[in-house]
């Protein structure tokens, strides 16, 4: 039997802030057989991570988390970017033609990246997609407030039950994880395929450091164009010697944040 966490983003996502290689390391650590990068609306993090995955003995799903007209869906097992912005249909239908299955991530939450019920439900009614949409998130560590909703109206949804961290940096990854027969990525599709994978929950509590080092890391992003979080990384020269215009640029936004409305 094997585990894997099926929905990782890297600093190839506008908000991840882990490298290939510590989301690798990470997972080889905590003993995942098969994980996939999926970033938002990007895949050069996957076909990366799946070019090293030899080298941590591990198994990479090729994927992206796409943004859809109804929310956000996961193309996994796909080598091409699939294109934004269309309908779910529309994108279920690019996902099938590319050899691909789709994942229904965080579902059923208030948030509007999330797909309804009623968009899940509308695809079991269209014989061309329904066969490609295979997977539905019961547990998404991210959205743990919402996760009870979606595991009581899975049981109505011929789907795969699935778990994965939505890890944005890499001490998250394998916070949620899909249990499954076998331990190769060729195996997890065949779960999926026949709903014979089960959710795993992360039961601890997310610790305050990765917290705020993925904070400091989006700021340092966002301004100094710096991103990575992976373990043995430092801080580039230029970035130690922040130019003063720059810092003010930082203190200012801060404050404008902080003015009541």
């Amino acid at each position: 039997m094997g585990y894997a966490d099926t929905h990782i983003h890297s600093l190839h996502s506008g908000d991840g802030s882990a490298t290939v290689r510590a989301i690798l390391k990470q997972a080889a650590d905590i003993g995942l057989n098969v994980i996939a990068i999926t970033d938002h609306d990007a895949i050069n993090g996957s076909l990366e991570a799946r070019e090293l995955a030899s080298h941590y003995n591990l198994e990479v799903v090729t994927g992206v988390e796409v943004s859809t007209s109804e929310g956000h869906l996961l193309a996994l097992y796909v080598e091409q970017l699939p294109p934004a912005g269309r309908s779910l249909g529309d994108t279920l239908l690019w996902i099938g033609y590319h050899g691909g299955l789709a994942v229904a991530p965080h579902p059923f939450t208030d948030l509007p990246l999330s797909l309804t019920l009623q968009s899940v439900i509308n695809v079991f009614h269209e014989p061309r997609i329904k066969g490609v949409l295979q997977g539905i998130e019961t547990y998404n560590h991210s959205t743990r407030g919402f996760n009870k909703t979606a595991e009581k109206l899975s049981v109505y949804l011929p789907l795969a039950k699935m778990a994965g961290s939505d890890a944005h940096l890499y001490w998250a990854v394998g916070m949620g994880r899909t249990y499954f027969p076998g331990s190769s990525a060729a195996d997890l599709r065949d779960a999926i395929g026949q709903a014979r994978t089960s959710a795993i929950p992360f039961e601890g509590a997310m610790p305050s450091h990765p917290l705020l080092s993925l904070a400091r890391r989006l700021i340092l992003r966002k301004f100094f164009g710096y991103a990575s979080d992976a373990p043995s990384a430092s801080l580039p020269v230029d970035t130690q010697r922040v130019p003063a215009e720059m810092l003010q640029k930082a203190r200012e936004s801060f404050r404008r944040k902080k003015k009541p409305s």
